[in-house]
């Protein structure tokens, strides 16, 4: 309890001595038993103003409680880790990866023998009135499926399913690029939030020094009235970096399907390297990794080479075989009967539907290709986008950075010696903020083009990680 110790040395070295000095009608005994008898009052208020504490309650508090709380802090790891576990969309697509194994097991599936039941010669007249001449056949027939269908069916079911693997790879990689981004841009957001926050503490400096110059008559109204304007200007600023940075923790969370108070606090850092990853390194980690988007495309391509080998294969006919009992009222006699059937393929052999297959190959073959064209320039888009991003944060960093520090610091000096107005000590902190805000646009760009590039080549975001969880 800190308010009591503070009145306990008013009252003792303050009111006492005061009156000892002031009052001559205060004795020695009086001032004795005060100086006796206090402190036990003030140490019984403590005991009763203070709750009784367990020692189990105690131990708990020392771990409980907002200042002993440690909040923890999610890294990049965690965020990938939490996207490919909890991501609403991935989960959705596995159900559709188990119902690709069903289509595979029913494609294995033979047709079904049949069973069939005939009576014959009865109820007709003369000689085959009444039942003397009925026969009655009961015969099971097996549909041989010839050309290879069934294992060229299976193999299609198997190809399809590959290809809803490779989506679901591409799909991957597409929300984990996402969500690395989203990473990247909560750290931008709470790298803006300082910035504005200091830029709101130099306004509300910039006011009280202003107010104290026109208090001093070293200042015009008009000096107070820009003061109050930049404040002003810095509040709103500050109210819309949080507002972004609630924004960007929002959609970060949304990649594991949670919300922004799942996350307390990011740990990371958007510094750059000192020379950024070359085009080569890109190109021969695609040749081991290999794209996503190359592995979609070449598994919907070999899906249309099983379709059309399935479509050759349904030219050829089918045979069915049949056996069975005839039984005989006349005489009686029981007898077997066994045949076989096949269509004859006069007016449809498929071949339109072999044509059609083979054309979608061909396709297939070409979007492939246009698929690996476009990935190139797109890699080297990014690569140059990383390149320039790096170019622009290192000489932002370098030179430009230490020029505005210098040439704000030289102004608030003039301004303390009454030199400079003070709208130049304004401009020069507007200028230097600004400079640091787009110091940290090309270092978000950089990592946005360093992420779509690991993304395009299929690798698990080796530089990313490396970068951004530098400590």
């Amino acid at each position: 309890m800190r308010g009591v110790p503070y009145v306990f040395s008013v009252v003792q070295g303050g009111t006492l001595g005061s009156r000892l000095h002031a009052a001559k009608s205060m004795n020695l005994s009086r001032i004795l038993v005060l100086t006796l008898t206090l402190p036990i009052i003030v140490h019984a208020a403590e005991a009763l103003s203070s709750p009784a504490v367990s020692p189990a309650s105690a131990d708990a508090s020392d771990h409980s409680g907002p200042v002993a709380r440690a909040s923890a802090k999610i890294t990049l790891v965690d965020v990938l880790a939490r996207t490919a576990e909890a991501n609403p969309e991935l989960l959705a697509l596995g159900l559709g990866q188990q119902a690709a194994d069903g289509r595979v097991d029913q494609a294995s599936m033979g047709p079904n023998p049949s069973l069939s039941l005939s009576v014959e010669n009865f109820g007709g007249t003369r000689l085959a009135r009444g039942s003397d001449l009925m026969e009655v056949t009961i015969e099971a027939s097996q549909l041989i499926e010839r050309g290879g269908k069934s294992a060229r069916r299976v193999a299609l079911a198997e190809r399809a399913r590959e290809v809803d693997q490779a989506s679901f790879a591409l799909r991957k990689s597409e929300l984990m690029a996402f969500s690395a981004g989203a990473f990247a841009k909560v750290l931008a957001e709470k790298t803006r939030l300082v910035l504005a926050a200091e830029q709101l503490a130099i306004a509300e400096s910039a006011l009280v020094s202003a107010d104290r110059r026109l208090q001093s008559s070293a200042a015009s109204p008009s000096e107070v009235a820009r003061a109050r304007a930049a404040l002003a200007s810095a509040q709103a600023e500050y109210r819309r970096a949080q507002s972004a940075s609630f924004a960007s923790r929002s959609s970060l969370a949304a990649c594991w399907g949670g919300t922004a108070s799942d996350i307390d606090d990011v740990e990371g850092d958007l510094r750059l390297p000192v020379a950024p990853p070359s085009l080569d390194r890109f190109q021969s980690a695609l040749a081991v990794a290999g794209s996503p988007r190359l592995a979609l495309r070449t598994a919907v391509l070999a899906g249309q080479r099983a379709a059309a080998e399935l479509e050759s294969a349904r030219g050829v006919a089918d045979v069915t075989l049949g056996a069975g009992v005839r039984r005989l009222n006349e005489g009686p006699a029981t007898a077997f009967v066994v045949g076989a059937s096949f269509p004859l393929m006069v007016r449809d052999d498929n071949s339109g539907s072999v044509r059609a297959a083979r054309a979608l190959v061909k396709a297939a073959e070409q979007s492939l290709r246009a698929a690996e064209t476009e990935l190139r320039a797109d890699l080297a888009s990014a690569h140059a986008e990383l390149l320039a991003a790096h170019e622009q944060a290192t000489a932002l960093r370098r030179d430009a950075l230490p020029a505005a520090e210098a040439a704000c610091a030289s102004v608030q000096a003039a301004y303390d010696k009454g030199v400079l107005p003070l709208i130049d000590v304004l401009d020069a902190r507007r200028g230097l903020v600004a400079l640091r805000r787009e110091l940290l646009e090309a270092e978000l760009a950089y990592v946005s083009a360093l992420i779509r590039a690991e993304a395009l080549v299929g690798v698990p975001f080796f530089e990313t990680k490396a970068l951004l969880e530098r400590r």
